[in-house]
């Protein structure tokens, strides 16, 4: 009986949620996403089989699981749910909540058949595999135990569409900031500190703070040129006439 009314009681909060997130959806896909929502919640597991089974349909495992596949290769899903749930989640970004964007990446080695698999470096390890790039951004208040997952992405060098991973992160940023008005405050890790970035994030007005290695070139207000590391309290000296980055 416990489990009955918990189960009852998810159905009814992940409901409410995804007829909000899957407002631009046809009636079968809105379903298809209140049911993977609960199914990965229900069963704690991001396996097909595993949600068909927490479904507990009236066919068999095997068209459940089918029925499932079939519906993940809508492209429709990623074009109206990635805007909507940034749309849904902006509201929570105040001027000082973190958006930490980081850079990841999914690892498939033993994928042979999955279409564009393209070769990822472990962040971690720095072992290159088989893979996928992704770009997640997460809002949370400093002080706080709450975040609001805003953007997730996969991307691929090797598919037809992909322009650069600048231009991953860029379309994330330009997606996000046009919700929030600018309140928020990006943070990105190590890799972050590159030109392309820097320089569009500045050109935005984005407040920004980013992990750097220390040796990237700069020049301050004093027009003094140094390190990350020296414009951080360090002596700097003045700029050479050459060019720098």
């Amino acid at each position: 009986m416990h489990d009955s009314k918990l189960r009852s009681r998810l159905k009814a909060q992940l409901t409410k949620f995804s007829s909000e997130l899957c407002a631009g959806l046809s009636r079968p896909l809105g379903r298809f996403v209140s049911q993977m929502l609960f199914g990965i919640q229900s069963s704690q597991d991001v396996k097909l089989s595993h949600i068909a089974r927490s479904l507990k349909e009236d066919i068999s495992l095997i068209r459940s699981e089918k029925r499932l596949s079939r519906n993940l290769k809508s492209a429709k899903l990623e074009k109206e749910l990635t805007p909507q749930l940034v749309r849904m989640g902006s509201p929570r970004v105040q001027p000082n909540t973190v958006l930490a964007l980081d850079l990841s990446d999914i690892r498939k080695e033993y994928a042979q058949k999955i279409e564009h698999l393209a070769t990822v470096r472990d962040g971690s390890t720095g072992e290159l595999h088989q893979g996928y790039w992704l770009c997640d951004v997460t809002a949370a208040e400093v002080n706080g135990s709450e975040i609001v997952p805003l953007y997730q992405r996969l991307f691929s060098a090797e598919a037809q569409y992909f322009t650069s991973e600048n231009a991953e992160v860029l379309a994330a940023v330009d997606l996000i900031r046009a919700h929030t008005q600018g309140r928020g405050i990006w943070t990105i890790d190590r890799g972050g500190d590159r030109k392309k970035l820097l320089e569009s994030l500045l050109d935005r007005g984005e407040p920004f703070v980013i992990r750097s290695t220390g040796q990237r070139t700069v020049i301050n207000r004093r027009k003094l040129q140094g390190s990350v590391a020296e414009g951080g309290g360090r002596p700097m000296s003045a700029p050479s006439s050459g060019p720098h980055h």
